[in-house]
């Protein structure tokens, strides 16, 4: 019985070593770029201070303004735009524009106009994937390989999940070692210590890890679960049948502007933030107005506005949402933590990371099970040197602490000399914007 056992450990282990060997570095890959995406917003404001709005009293500009400004800076850009509003007072508003001609041979990679919503004027017109949060995104959810890219991810996830899988069986302790089975054993030598990490990362970070791959899987795979539930995934402002139907014939010489166009959807969710507002396709088109409401993380209420008659032509109601549908949307937000709020976010950025952990410290443990010592390779000193080094240790300790203590100060008054810089350079540059600036009109 004892041998059977064992040769039952070791086809387990076969089968979770040849995971790791032959795709635990896409492992590592998307586990780190998931890791950016969770900053993704921060980290473009970061290496993009242009971005960056000073808020000012008394409210910004009119959706119709914003837009007025768009189209002066984009006059042969025709169709539909999307403005999506500032999530907050130093955000700037984005103008989308879906196929624009420059990146017509990408599957997805539309135009995004920031706008300053105080003052209308043109922040960036940047292409989705061509920014380092973007290009990290489509890393992330297609390694770069369009809709091949994206199933790629997805078998990967299954890899990942079979790999938990074994690695899950192969821990489980026997008898009462539960407890040594969870921590660190004391006074372990290299390759227990090794041994223990991966197997403590592996524990500590399963749930994280098979959240994500499930959730994972929907999102490389989302027509699998709506099938099955019949239901429809809401989450990227994807078009429901309302998009076809056409507006009335007109019934006054202009049609609804934004703004009016918002006032009429509001009428209906009145407690709701307006997240964007999209302008008819064509003439025949209608507006369509996209809320999120109240313990919502995207826009999943959208009202269709005739922009002749002003009536509601369709209404999609996230109160209405039956439990496939709400559990079908609610698996985006918990793919990348923010189901949880921040919380779900720093749990969702270090998960990201467990990969490597896993991936570093199994080919260590692997390399020593094949008898390729790792620590053999270290350059051996002559015994002369380690007695001198024995010997003077405590004085060169603490000639080390100094050196480090001083480092420390040095590099804190760097530090502190740049930011200052820095904070200097961007209020004269934001005194230089304030200046040049001059606020837009009502639009004709």
């Amino acid at each position: 019985m004892m041998t059977n056992r064992r040769h039952r450990r070791k086809r387990w282990l076969r089968i979770h070593s040849t995971l790791a060997l032959s795709v635990g570095f896409l492992f590592v890959l998307t586990g780190l770029t998931g890791s950016l995406n969770l900053v993704g917003p921060e980290l473009d404001r970061w290496l993009n201070p242009e971005l960056t709005v000073i808020p000012r009293a008394g409210g910004g500009l009119s959706p119709d303004q914003m837009m007025a400004a768009v189209k002066s800076a984009h006059p042969r850009r025709f169709g539909s735009w999307r403005l999506q509003f500032p999530e907050s007072p130093d955000s700037p508003a984005v103008a989308w524009y879906d196929k624009p001609i420059e990146t017509s041979g990408e599957p997805y990679a539309p135009l995004m106009v920031a706008i300053d919503p105080y003052t209308g004027k043109i922040l960036a017109n940047r292409f989705w994937g061509h920014t380092f949060a973007t290009w990290t995104h489509r890393l992330h959810s297609q390694w770069l390989l369009g809709g091949f890219g994206q199933a790629l991810v997805g078998l990967t996830g299954l890899a990942l999940l079979a790999s938990l899988v074994t690695g899950f069986r192969l821990w489980l302790p026997a008898g009462r070692r539960l407890r040594q089975a969870m921590t660190i054993k004391s006074r372990a030598g290299f390759k227990r210590r090794i041994f223990d990490l991966h197997r403590i990362a592996g524990i500590y970070g399963l749930p994280l890890l098979v959240t994500a791959a499930l959730t994972g899987l929907h999102l490389a795979f989302p027509s699998l679960l709506t099938t099955v539930t019949g239901t429809a995934d809401f989450g990227h402002h994807d078009s429901p049948d309302a998009e076809e139907i056409t507006a009335s014939s007109a019934v006054s010489d202009t049609p609804l502007n934004l703004t009016q166009a918002i006032l009429m959807a509001r009428g209906l969710f009145p407690n709701a933030v307006v997240d964007s507002v999209t302008t008819p396709r064509a003439s025949n088109g209608m507006y369509r107005v996209d809320f999120r409401r109240t313990g919502e993380h995207h826009a999943l209420t959208t009202v269709w506005v005739d922009p002749y008659s002003g009536h509601i032509r369709q209404t999609r109601n996230s109160a209405d949402f039956s439990r496939g549908q709400r559990f079908v949307n609610a698996i985006r937000p918990l793919h990348n933590g923010s189901l949880f709020g921040a919380t779900g976010r720093i749990l969702g950025f270090l998960g990201g990371f467990v990969p490597l952990a896993l991936y570093v410290t199994g080919l260590v443990h692997w390399a020593h099970k094949r008898r390729i010592d790792v620590v053999r390779y270290r350059p051996r000193l002559p015994s002369r040197w380690i007695r001198l080094w024995h010997r003077h240790w405590p004085e060169l300790k603490d000639l080390l602490s100094a050196l480090a203590h001083a480092a420390t100060v040095h590099i804190a008054h760097v530090t502190a000399a740049l930011s200052r810089g820095m904070a200097k350079i961007r209020a004269e540059r934001q005194r230089g914007r304030s200046r040049d600036r001059t606020p837009l009109g009502p639009s004709q």
